[in-house]
Order: structure tokens, then C-alpha cells, then sequence
């Protein structure tokens, strides 16, 4: 079952997922580098067991304007008009609760 809490583990990283493979379309590796990190570092925010720190969040945040407010918490509202729309228009998981629970949803 998905976290619901918006500033679990899985969600930020699940957000900052989106924003290497899909927003910004890029590997882990060439994101990594522009930020100044290694990709186990961000292979470790994304999946655990590290938590986004948060000189890495101010990293990405100088580079790529994403506001701390939606990595660490999810809030769209605090983001750049293209990026908000991009995250809003991204197809939701064929698995989540609501398609398996209530098919007819």
C-alpha cells in the first residue's frame, strides 16, 4: 500500500524520481554530477535508506528551481508553473489503491 504521508521516504523519493527520469529527462548518473553528488547518493534518496539531506535539496533547488516545499513535502503550489503542470499532467500508477480497491472508480 502507498504511504499517504506526503514527506514519507517513498514519496520524496518518488518525486525526485519524476523529476530526474521524466521532468528533467536524465540519468541518475548526469544528475548527479550536476549537483555535485554521487549516484548512490541519489540512488539512496530515492529508494532509501538515506533520506534527501538538506544541502542536497538546496542544491537541486539552485539548479533547477524545484522548491524544498515539494521535495520534502509534496506541495505543487510552490513550484514553477511548467514544472507544477508537469507533475499534475504525469500518469498516476496503474497500481495504486484506488484502481485495486475500486475498479470501478
Amino acid at each position: 500500500m502507498k504511504n499517504t504521508n506526503p514527506s514519507s521516504q517513498e514519496n520524496v523519493g518518488e518525486r525526485l524520481l519524476w523529476l530526474i527520469e521524466i521532468y528533467l529527462e536524465t540519468t541518475q548518473t548526469e544528475f548527479a554530477k550536476s549537483i555535485g553528488e554521487k549516484k548512490a547518493t541519489i540512488n539512496n534518496w530515492i529508494k532509501g535508506p538515506q533520506r534527501l539531506s538538506l544541502q542536497g535539496a538546496l542544491k537541486i533547488n539552485a539548479l533547477y528551481g524545484t522548491s524544498l516545499d515539494f521535495l520534502f513535502l509534496g506541495r505543487v503550489d510552490t513550484l514553477p508553473q511548467k514544472m507544477a503542470t508537469a507533475w499534475m499532467s504525469r500518469p498516476l500508477e496503474s497500481n495504486s489503491a484506488i484502481s485495486s480497491e475500486n475498479p470501478d472508480a
